[in-house]
């Protein structure tokens, strides 16, 4: 059948989805459909821009502290831009996700780079995961996930991080309490006071960096947090 008179399913509504799988019990069960549904067409997913963040790039470059090691992972790593970044400054990557197709999908884009590609669920991490990383880099993941399961999520992405290690987050913020309370998502925007949920995951704050807010009220940041422990 020629390609033009295939029926393809409707672009999927993340609002719709989140909606559905929160209703189930299941809070990150969204992803794969929206992945999936993508067919391999990246403009199909909101937040692919098939590149690594410039956020990550500049820190790489440039780091605001440096990690105690090479070994890296990345948080929700979507089509597998990040990932990539780090393995091209020498860090040991494990990337995970979620979502089986975006993993597969990251797993075909970068076949000759050397990452470990893995399927988890950031709010049932592997025991293999906890504690093992210099370095973790979570990229517009928390901010992805329905409020009543963010500081879970921040907690998880701060048990990934081996003492000593560092934690570089990126994210969007509210410029106001007002701003919050009235954002529709996915994606979500965060509030400062949100942002402790790390110190309950026992990492310390090094730098928040981040830009004036900007037309609707909102700013994407950039947080660099250590895990006290042996440098």
């Amino acid at each position: 059948m020629p390609r033009f008179l295939r029926r393809q399913p409707p672009p999927a509504d993340p609002r719709v989805l989140v909606e559905e799988h929160l209703e189930a019990g299941r809070p990150t069960g969204w992803f794969e459909p929206l992945y999936a549904r993508a067919r391999g067409d990246a403009g199909a997913v909101p937040w692919a821009e098939l590149t690594a963040h410039p956020y990550v790039v500049d820190w790489l470059d440039d780091p605001v502290v440096a990690p105690p090691g090479r070994r890296a992972v990345v948080v929700g790593c979507g089509l597998g831009d990040d990932a990539a970044e780090l393995a091209r400054h020498d860090f040991e990557v494990v990337a995970f996700d979620v979502a089986p197709t975006a993993v597969a999908w990251a797993q075909k884009r970068f076949r000759r780079t050397p990452v470990e590609w893995r399927v988890a669920d950031l709010l049932d991490l592997p025991d293999d995961l906890v504690g093992g990383f210099d370095l973790v880099v979570e990229v517009r993941t928390v901010q992805s996930l329905p409020g009543v399961v963010r500081d879970a999520a921040m907690h998880a992405v701060g048990t990934l991080c081996a003492p000593g290690g560092v934690v570089v987050a990126v994210t969007l913020v509210a410029g106001s309490d007002a701003v919050s309370r009235t954002w529709q998502g996915p994606p979500w925007v965060q509030s400062p006071s949100e942002l402790a949920a790390y110190r309950a995951a026992g990492l310390e704050r090094v730098a928040l960096e981040h830009p004036d807010p900007d037309e609707r009220g909102v700013m994407e940041v950039r947080l660099t947090m250590r895990r006290p422990g042996p440098a």
